[in-house]
This record gives C-alpha cells, sequence and structure tokens, in this order.
C-alpha cells in the first residue's frame, strides 16, 4: 500500500507541476512574444482529468470526502461507524459504475482509433483516467472500510 500511495502522490504531484509549468510558459510567451504553442492548453486540460480521477482516489485514502462531514457530526460511536460503512458501499457501487463505463468509453476510443488534434495521441489514453482512478479508489475504499472494520473508534477520528 505504501508504494501505491507514493505513486499517486507522485504522480499527481508532477501532473499538477507539469501543467503549472506549461501554462505559465505559455502565458509568456503569449503576452510577450505574441506567440502561442497550440497544444498547452490541451495538455493542461488532459492533464487536469488524470489530477481529478487520481486524486480523488487520494482522497478516498485520506477520508476527506466532500459534504461529509457535515452528517458524520451529527453521530457517535456505532451510528457513525455504521454511517462510514454505509458511505463506503455506496462509494463503492458508483466506483464500479465508473470502472465500468469508463472501461466501455476506453474500449470504444481504441477502437475508433480516435487522436486528439493538436498533441496527436489516442484518446484513450485521457480516458483510461476514468476507470483507473475509480480502480485506485476502489482499493482505498476497501481498504478503510476493512480498517474500520477492525477498529470502530477509527470512524471517531
Amino acid at each position: 500500500m505504501n508504494i501505491l500511495k507514493k505513486c499517486e502522490d507522485i504522480f499527481v504531484g508532477s501532473a499538477i507541476l507539469a501543467a503549472t509549468i506549461v501554462l505559465f510558459v505559455n502565458i509568456i510567451l503569449r503576452y510577450f512574444f505574441s506567440a502561442n504553442t497550440s497544444w498547452a492548453e490541451e495538455f493542461i486540460r488532459y492533464a487536469m482529468i488524470w489530477i481529478a480521477f487520481i486524486g480523488s482516489s487520494i482522497c478516498f485514502r485520506r477520508g476527506i470526502h466532500v459534504g461529509i462531514d457535515l452528517l458524520m457530526n451529527y453521530f457517535s460511536g456505532k451510528g457513525r461507524t455504521a454511517l462510514q460503512i454505509y458511505i463506503n458501499l455506496v462509494s463503492l457501487v458508483f466506483m464500479f459504475f465508473l470502472i465500468k463505463y469508463g472501461y466501455d468509453l476506453v474500449m470504444f476510443s481504441v477502437s475508433t482509433g480516435q487522436i486528439t488534434p493538436s498533441l496527436e495521441i489516442q484518446t484513450f489514453w485521457i480516458y483510461l483516467a476514468i476507470p483507473l482512478g475509480a480502480l485506485l479508489s476502489v482499493i482505498h475504499i476497501v481498504h478503510q472500510t476493512y480498517l474500520l472494520l477492525r477498529n470502530p473508534k477509527l470512524s471517531e477520528e
């Protein structure tokens, strides 16, 4: 699990850094030299897609769901643990749908041979972020649920 965590963190950090550098260079080129790279906006868009989906798995790993804290504050003890397990199960169902339909999208893209306009890479590389991010999220949700079942006091943190 530690290797997976490091890989996710390094990937997302590197993608954010790369997108920031490309954006900065493109802004400098556009405003100071009246030049523009045609591929920069496309690269940044695709990097943000990968950041979002791999970043969602990091959020599941760390237990930082948007909006769930409000609901969790109303419960304590076993109620809080039960609610967290329920949320994890619902999240798992959603992630399995994302894996299935993301995989279908990747396979469709592979079969049609679509390529991106500026970067000229196959679009399935962009769509691959969906099932891969969902699969990583499933791994983290299952791990968090396992830890929660072993030690219900973790839901109190």
